[in-house]
């Protein structure tokens, strides 16, 4: 029976294995969904090429060996 509402941590029945499968489907679909609108934000904006690489390779010079930078960590 495919569960129809949208499940969340609050409703969801954790007793029933096919909810919280139904669950965990949802949860993946809406992260998957993320993902591809990020990645098309990067691509957009010229980071990510079309195989989702990334375009540029170098750091920033507050990255880079030798810099004097101090984050603390």
């Amino acid at each position: 029976m495919p569960i129809a509402k949208r499940l969340t941590i609050d409703n969801v029945n954790l007793d029933d294995e096919s909810e919280m499968d139904a669950f965990d489907n949802q949860a993946i679909a809406a992260g998957m969904e993320r993902v591809r609108a990020e990645g098309d934000e990067l691509r957009r904006r010229g980071l990510l090429d079309g195989r989702g690489n990334l375009r540029l390779k170098e750091l920033p010079a507050d990255m880079r060996e030798g810099s004097e930078r101090d984050f603390g960590g």
